[in-house]
């Protein structure tokens, strides 16, 4: 079983492709927050597998709050192998750590830990956009062969770290982290520039969370429950939505 979160697609990706080589069921986090879905049977000696981007060097909100309710009936720590891959526009922090302790306060012991770099998505601060596009594909083409890797190391229940924690890894997770959440997970920001939005609704289909609708004009209005996934700014065909003036005349990407 792997449970997977993902906006502009990388994660969703990673977790497509490990469940393809390792013939796992997928569970979406996202949709079944939203149906009130966290609890699940395991199958003596399955594998669980927890697939999610980096937030700002540590767990997704989205992430924390779904384990938090998690429910694996069946778990066994000596039967049942638990991973993690986080996919990463560079490095991962500590969020390795993070993750074992949100784990362990459900009885669950994460025995591996893998990261992936693929294309940077966040955009929403100044200094932050898309990668170039030959950055972007140098590491796609890598991906492939990193979720090969992966896969065989999973399959034979490799208890190991495998990440790129990077340069100052306790700065970034154990400050920079709380400050993201502090400040920057709010959806108030989002809004859609005069005259370009085209009322096709992708915006609401894309969003994980059910937190976009309509209004009577046609156009999207956020509610509030904001992961910040991004996918509403990146998948708009039209670039008609924008995160204050902090995403103007920047790229987009999501994976296709």
């Amino acid at each position: 079983m792997i449970f997977y979160f993902t906006g502009t697609g990388n994660s969703g990706h990673v977790a497509s492709e490990l469940g393809a080589k390792l013939n796992d069921r997928l569970v979406p986090m996202g949709a079944a927050l939203v149906e009130g879905n966290t609890c699940y049977e395991l199958k003596p000696g399955e594998r669980v597998g927890f697939v999610f981007p980096t937030y700002c060097w540590g767990v997704p909100p989205v992430v924390a709050d779904f384990i938090a309710r998690l429910d694996l009936q069946g778990y066994r720590s000596e039967c049942n192998f638990v991973y993690m891959v986080a996919t990463c526009g560079d490095d991962v922090g500590q969020l390795v750590d993070m993750m074992r302790r949100l784990l362990a306060r459900r009885q669950l012991e994460l025995q591996a830990a893998y990261s992936v770099s693929m294309p940077n998505t966040y955009v929403n601060m100044r200094g932050f956009d898309v990668d170039p596009d030959l950055v972007r594909d140098a590491k796609l083409h890598a991906a492939e062969g990193r979720i090969a890797e992966l896969a065989q190391s999973i399959a034979e229940g490799r208890v190991t770290t495998d990440v790129c924690r990077g340069s100052w890894p306790w700065l970034k997770t154990r400050v920079v982290y709380p400050w993201f959440r502090r400040h920057a997970m709010s959806d108030k920001k989002f809004h859609v520039e005069p005259g370009r939005c085209t009322h096709c609704g992708a915006c609401v289909k894309n969003c994980p969370l059910g937190n976009i609708t309509l209004n009577a004009q046609g156009e999207p209005q956020w509610h509030g429950r904001c992961t910040m996934c991004e996918s509403c700014l990146h998948r708009c065909p039209a670039r008609a939505i924008q995160y204050g003036k902090a995403t103007q005349g920047k790229g987009r990407y999501y994976f296709k």
